[in-house]
């Protein structure tokens, strides 16, 4: 007896979320990291804090940086668990490319919602 397994969208994410895609890791800062943010503290594309105004500033944005083993933000999340001000005689890395992202929120497909009551009607 053949027996399938299926795996929903939903089922998909939670297992990524919940870290059993394998790449969790890429989430945690293996070094000393910096991340770039706006001043309320979300992670924005490094860019940003790459550019500088005439007065030498970056225009609103700022490095924040973080220790080895904290969690490293997706775009438009906070950065916690580190500082705007860089450690004396300390070294700084960009967070790896694989954490540029923006975490999506869940997708509505529709459902048995309030179309219910359409099913088994034809509508022009």
């Amino acid at each position: 007896m053949k027996k399938d397994l299926t795996i929903t969208t939903g089922v998909a994410a939670a297992l990524l979320l919940s870290g059993c895609g394998g790449q969790r890791d890429e989430w945690t800062a293996q070094r000393d990291t910096a991340v770039c943010t706006d001043r309320a503290g979300n992670r924005v594309p490094d860019d940003r804090c790459d550019r500088r105004s005439a007065t030498g500033h970056g225009g609103g944005f700022l490095w924040y940086y973080l220790g080895r083993n904290r969690a490293i933000p997706a775009y438009g999340e906070r950065a916690t668990g580190g500082s705007w001000s860089r450690p004396a005689g300390s070294t700084f890395y960009r967070a790896p490319a694989s954490t540029a992202m923006t975490r999506a929120a869940a997708v509505s497909r529709g459902g048995f919602g309030s179309s219910a009551h359409r099913f088994g009607s034809i509508h022009a």
